[in-house]
């Protein structure tokens, strides 16, 4: 882990792209949390590495498809990042209760709950997936906006460019029930907490 984060920063340096970071004093005393993050380039896991803070360690979730690509597979079985299967019903199932039982066992996850991302700006439809989770470990959500790494590598570009990234990590949002109308309710809440933050040039008009 200490590896990967280093590496990222390297990188990051390398492709000359300064990180600004803003409201890391919401990560202080919390134990096992949903960090929830907008997803806008392939970039966003590197700079996440290199911005959030060494004592708060998370895995991140990953889809499973990730685990065709070779260097990938490696460094998601290395550090034990869990997978979920987007599509097989029984087999995203049986993955949201890895899920849960990480979180119940004092483990910070990061999730990217939008699934994947797109070329043009704005935010895609939020998964449940980790509010579920949430919810039932009743462990918070923290949002985190991303901003300026669709500009670094786009969708279809190969090469990073030159270009400032920012992180904004919200105040935690803390489940107050069970059930499905409160993951509902937090999957809202984290979305408009996340498009607060992120400037025109993040969210489609």
């Amino acid at each position: 882990d200490r590896l990967l984060r280093a590496a990222a920063r390297t990188l990051l340096a390398l492709a000359g792209c300064r990180v600004h970071v803003a409201g890391l004093e919401h990560l202080r005393g919390i134990a096992a949390a949903v960090l929830a993050a907008n997803h806008a380039s392939y970039v966003d896991s590197v700079v996440l590495l290199a911005a959030l803070p060494p004592t708060l360690p998370f895995l991140f979730v990953a889809k499973r498809e990730l685990l065709q690509t070779p260097f990938v597979a490696t460094v998601i079985r290395k550090l034990g990042y869990l997978t979920v299967e987007r599509f097989a019903l029984a087999a995203s199932v049986a993955d949201a209760t890895a899920v849960t039982a990480a979180l119940r066992g004092g483990t910070s996850l990061l999730v990217f709950p939008e699934g994947t991302f797109q070329r043009t700006p704005g935010l895609l439809p939020f998964r449940l997936g980790g509010f579920k989770a949430a919810v039932e470990s009743a462990c918070p959500i923290v949002p985190i906006a991303i901003g300026g790494t669709r500009e670094v590598l786009p969708a279809d570009a190969w090469l990073p460019r030159r270009h400032a990234v920012r992180v904004t990590i919200g105040p935690p949002i803390s489940p107050r029930a069970q059930g499905w109308p409160e993951m509902v309710r937090l999957r809202d809440a984290t979305r408009a907490a996340i498009e607060a933050q992120l400037g025109s040039g993040d969210v489609a008009s």
